[in-house]
Order: C-alpha cells, then structure tokens, then sequence
C-alpha cells in the first residue's frame, strides 16, 4: 500500500513536471513578423536572413506569398536585425529590427530592373509592433541629416564638378587638372573634407552614446561597413555588459580574428561549379605551397594584381606552388564572365562554401599562403611577401 502511495505520488509529480514543461515551451517567447504588400504575386518566396554581421549570412527561414501576406515565426534571444527580400533577387529588400513581438510591416513594392537584373524595391514602409525596430531608426537618424548635408554641398558646387565629369568623360587629361588646380574646385574639396570629419565624428558619437549597452556594438557594426585597426579604440570603451553581448561578441571577433599561422587552415571547403565538393589534398597534390587568393569581378585592384600573379605562377608551377583564385562574387554570371576573361591557368572557385567568412576575409584582394598539408603560413599577405616566404 505505502509502495503504491508513494508511486502515485511520483507518478503525479512527474505529470506536473511535464505540464509545466510543456507550459513553458508554449509560453516561450517568439516573434510574428507579418509582411503585407499587394503587389506581391502569390507564390513568391520571401527569405529572412540576419544582417549588420560583416558576414554573408545565409536565410534563417523563409515563408511564400499568399494573398499579398507572407508570415515568419520564430524567437530571438534579444532583438536582431534582419534583411526580409525575395528569394533568388541580389538587390530587393528592406531591413527590419526583430525582437519576440508582433510586428507588422506593410508598404509599397515595384519591380525594377537593376544592374541588369529583376529587383523588387519596398518603399513608404511602416513596421508597427517593434519597439526596438523604432529605436534603431531614431537612433539611425543622423543619416538622413548627414545625406541633406552632402546633397547640398555637391549642389552648391555642381558647376565645377559638372565641368569636371565632361573632362572625364572625354579624356580630356590637361583640362581636368587644370579644374582640379582651380579655385573652385579646391572650394570643393575643402568642403568635402570636412564634411567627412564631421561623418566620422558623428558616427563615433552615436557609438559611444550607447557604449554601455548592446546597441554601441550593434551601431559600430551597422554604420561603419568594415573596420580598420584604429576601431579597436571604441570597441575598448565599450561596458563589459555590451562587449559580450551578442553584437559585442561579433564585433570582438571580427577586431581580433583568431590567427592561424602554423594551423591546420580554418576551411579547405571548395565547390565546383555542379556543386560537388573538391578535395584540397587532389589541389595541392605534390605541392609544398598553396596560394588562396580572394578576388571579385568588380574589385579593380583584384584585376589589376592579376597579371603579375599569372607570372609568379609561371615562374613557380613547376617549383611546387599552387594558386587557388576564389572569387567573392554574389552572382554567378558575374564571376563566370570574369572567370572566362582571366583565364586563370590554375583552378578558380566561386565562395559557395564560406571560405571568405572562414579566413575572415574584410577586403580584398587578400591571399594567403599555405603549406600544400593545409597549414597556414601567411594571412592576408601581398605576392612580395610570399615571395619572401617561399624563397
């Protein structure tokens, strides 16, 4: 009997336990976040993909269009921004700051043509239910009065600078240093100078009127697009609570990249083009050197470093050095058409792996050197020095 009693009673408090278990999971916080346009056809795919990371994040969740609606759920650990835009379109979308609320978004789409390619452009947006979505743009405002300022110095000078682009556009070397010595243009550039000390100052500003919190690290990686090594000195004041918060712990990384150097590489993941895996040690097979390089079609200074590189590879091929281009381009046809032009006589991959993350590449052109096990030897080194390292 007593057996029974005391079964019935563990019985009971196990039950509890589930119930309350089972509360807590339905009562765990979680986001709606509702998009309403009707220009949008039903079907359409809409992807939800974090943003202000300096990484090239992937899609989080997505949702399809039906009766002009698209709905994502989910939760947040503290409010996070995310860009929402169409499935397979390079330049649509709009960003949203989410946290565990109900947020509604609605505004108007049309469908342009940019850079040779569909892209549906949200305007006129309203975003109600996040209270933090409308501190991020009271706190991001400044931009708005920083761009009033820039339009009207570029109009206050627009004869010379007009005069200046005819130049240009002709060729016309002599009359463009001519214009450029004058007075008028050195107006300008005076102008232009302290216009950029005052973004500069204000940006810092904003940082550091939130340096106590999550939002100083969230502004230094939303307002600056990539940082220098002068930025460490505001990530240094920042409060411990806002160092390792979320945005803290991202900026943190991306200042102090963890270094390789004598390690096995962070990534040795390359994608051909059917999307089948490529195997580093088949690359380097009976190379004690391998060369990554990370270019872009658009990067001018990727291009024009490309020459020099295909003569150090002529040199070197046959004295046991690889090169590896991979390309950070976000449309294929982009990096095909480059890839077509270069010609590479060595083996050239789109970044369909991360690897640019991976190797925390922030510009480029950037190449690193390594030994053809996979160790690292070098980051982000210019072809001098890998000369100097391999010789």
């Amino acid at each position: 009997m007593r057996q029974t009693l005391i079964r019935k009673t563990l019985y009971a408090i196990a039950a509890l336990a589930i119930t309350g278990s089972l509360y807590a999971f339905q009562r765990a916080p979680k986001y709606t976040l509702t998009g309403e346009f009707a220009a949008l056809a039903d079907g359409t795919k809409m992807e939800l993909v974090p943003t202000g990371t300096h990484k090239n994040e992937k899609p989080v969740a997505e949702a399809v269009v039906k009766n002009g609606k698209f709905v994502f759920t989910g939760s947040v650990s503290g409010p996070r921004i995310f860009f929402v835009k169409l499935a397979g379109e390079t330049y649509s979308g709009f960003r949203v700051m989410v946290e565990n609320a109900k947020i509604h978004v609605t505004g108007k789409v049309e469908e342009k043509e940019v850079r040779g390619e569909s892209a549906h452009q949200f305007t006129d947006l309203k975003v109600t239910g996040s209270k933090a979505h409308d501190e991020f743009l009271r706190k991001t405002s400044l931009r708005e009065r920083l761009g009033v300022l820039y339009d009207a110095y570029h109009i206050n000078n627009k004869e010379v600078l007009d005069q200046l682009k005819s130049a240009n556009e002709k060729k016309d070397s002599v009359l463009a240093k001519q214009l450029i010595a004058s007075d008028a243009y050195k107006k300008f550039a005076k102008e232009e100078k302290e216009f950029f000390t005052r973004v500069e100052d204000s940006i810092k500003g904003l940082i550091l009127a939130h340096k106590d919190s999550w939002w100083g690290p969230f502004l230094m990686l939303d307002q600056l697009s990539y940082f220098t090594p002068k930025d460490k000195t505001l990530f240094e004041q920042f409060s411990r609570e806002a160092k390792e918060s979320y945005y803290g712990k991202i900026v943190q990384a991306d200042l102090y990249p963890k270094s390789y150097v004598g390690m096995k590489a962070p990534s040795l993941a390359f994608v051909d083009s059917l999307q089948k895996p490529v195997s580093f040690a088949n690359l380097a097979k009976g190379k004690k050197y391998v060369v990554i390089d990370f270019w872009a079609s658009w990067c001018g200074p990727c291009r024009k470093a490309i020459p020099a590189l295909k003569q150090f590879y002529q040199e070197m091929s046959d004295r046991g050095v690889e090169i590896i281009s991979v390309s950070t381009d976000k449309k294929e046809a982009d990096w095909i058409k480059a890839n077509t032009q270069e010609a590479f006589p060595w083996h050239s991959f789109l970044d369909r792996a991360g690897l640019a993350d991976a190797y925390n590449v922030k510009a480029i052109p950037a190449m690193f050197l390594l030994t053809g096990e996979g160790k690292v030897v070098a980051e982000n080194v210019s072809l001098e020095e890998i000369k100097a390292k391999i010789r």
